[in-house]
């Protein structure tokens, strides 16, 4: 695989988790429902999330790898 593709997978993916984890903390912290969140809306939450992070650590690395 030819490095910036592992480059590009590696921190789109760290950063997704990140976004992942977070919507899910946003979730148990503030519950919308009191008898729980649908399994679909709970899958948006996280890619509302998700994306923008793993699209936000690949701009950032690219940025501090530029620097080095």
């Amino acid at each position: 695989m030819p490095k910036l593709i592992g480059f590009m997978i590696t921190h789109m993916t760290v950063g997704f988790l990140i976004g992942t984890l977070a919507a899910i903390a946003l979730v148990l912290l503030h519950p919308a429902e009191p008898e729980g969140l649908q399994p679909l809306a709970l899958w948006l939450k996280i890619f509302a999330l998700g994306g923008p992070f793993a699209l936000g650590s690949l701009a950032t690395a690219l940025m501090l790898d530029a620097e080095s």
